[in-house]
C-alpha cells in the first residue's frame, strides 16, 4: 500500500517488506532497481539507482519521495515527525 504524508513538502511512501512491493517503489520514485537476495530466497535490500544516485533500503524501512523530487529512505518515525499522514482511508 502506498501511504501518503503531507507537511510543506509532500511525500509518498512504500513500506519495503516484500517482492510485492517493489513494483510501489518503481512506481513513486521512477528508479531503476536491483535485488541483493540471500542464497534460501531472503529478500536482505533493494538497490535504487538514477544517475549518480543510489539509495539503499533493507525490508522494514519506508522509501519516500517528496513533491520535491527528493527521495529517500527512512523509518516510519521519520514520516510521522515530519509529515501528517493523509493516505485515503479505503
Amino acid at each position: 500500500m502506498i501511504r501518503m504524508f503531507r507537511s510543506k513538502d509532500f511525500a509518498r511512501a512504500v513500506e519495503f517488506t516484500d517482492f510485492a512491493s517493489i513494483q510501489m517503489i518503481i512506481q513513486i520514485t521512477g528508479m531503476g532497481v536491483s535485488l541483493d537476495v540471500s542464497p534460501t530466497g531472503e529478500l536482505k535490500a533493494i538497490t535504487l539507482k538514477d544517475g549518480m544516485k543510489t539509495v539503499v533500503a533493507i525490508p522494514g524501512q519506508f522509501v519516500y519521495k517528496t513533491n520535491s523530487g527528493t527521495v529517500g529512505v527512512c523509518g516510519i518515525d521519520y514520516l510521522e515527525d515530519n509529515f501528517e499522514e493523509v493516505t485515503p482511508v479505503e
